[in-house]
């Protein structure tokens, strides 16, 4: 993990209770927009938690928390990403 992926991750979870951050602030901390900044936090989370064993653990912390942010977990367990996974396996065949 590198300053710019913790500055994008801190950034972020900084904004997520607010909604997250607007276009202005997004631009004016890391020249890009605000979709781009999502995709490069979805980015940097996937390939940091490739090497998350050697990362010293306050940046393994960050990234458990950024990990968190990405998948929700809701109350009865299992992710936002297993719940459609769920329904999409209850759907009625051929519709």
């Amino acid at each position: 993990m590198d300053s710019y992926d913790r500055d994008v991750m801190r950034f972020v979870l900084a904004w997520a209770p607010y909604g997250g951050p607007r276009e202005d602030e997004v631009w004016v901390s890391f020249g890009i927009s605000v979709e781009q900044l999502g995709e490069r936090f979805a980015d940097a989370v996937t390939r940091c938690r490739l090497r998350a064993a050697v990362l010293p653990e306050s940046d393994r912390q960050l990234l458990a928390r950024a990990w968190a942010h990405l998948h929700p977990v809701r109350r009865d367990g299992h992710s936002a990403e297993r719940a459609l996974q769920e329904r999409a396996l209850r759907a009625p065949k051929g519709a």
